[in-house]
């Protein structure tokens, strides 16, 4: 990992499939509250491995531990939160878990692949060598995503697939 680079993710605007206009920025701490509101309106919940958590104050201390450990990106639509992803670093592999999650009215729309390949370049920025994620099996509409960015199969079983990305870095 670069030591002592403090590199921020700049903001992107872009343009939904349907011509709808976002933004993808970085999510801070003091962005806690549009969190809450988008996960407490999320459905499925939870959408699969228990996550994002069912009860509200549970999935406030996931949040605000996500929020503390993690490199976090949102896609904004206004003042509204609509998507989240995540990095949970592990410094000594230089690597980081991938989560990601947007909200069901902004599904299909291109949002999730865009804050994903956003995600994916601030990992790359911050010199991690790969990004790995659990996925659900019957998650059909992610895994094709996740093929499409690259991630590979690491490891399957009859609920769940691990699936990894090598950065280069």
């Amino acid at each position: 990992m670069k030591k002592g680079i403090v590199v921020e993710c700049r903001r992107i605007n872009l343009t939904d499939r349907s011509g709808g206009k976002y933004e993808i920025r970085m999510c801070q701490p003091h962005d806690l509250a549009p969190l809450m509101d988008m996960y407490a309106l999320f459905s499925p919940r939870p959408a699969s491995q228990g996550l994002p958590p069912e009860d509200h104050e549970v999935c406030t201390e996931w949040t605000k531990g996500l929020l503390a450990i993690g490199e976090n990106i949102a896609a904004w639509k206004g003042e509204r939160l609509i998507g989240h992803a995540a990095l949970i670093p592990d410094l000594q592999r230089q690597s980081a878990e991938f989560v990601i999650f947007v909200h069901q009215d902004f599904r299909n729309l291109g949002i999730g692949t865009e804050l994903a390949g956003a995600t994916l370049e601030r990992a790359k920025t911050l010199g991690f060598r790969s990004v790995w994620l659990t996925v659900s099996v019957t998650n059909f509409i992610a895994i094709r995503l996740y093929l499409k960015l690259g991630f590979q199969y690491c490891d399957m079983d009859d609920c769940e697939r691990t699936m990894i990305i090598q950065l280069g870095c």
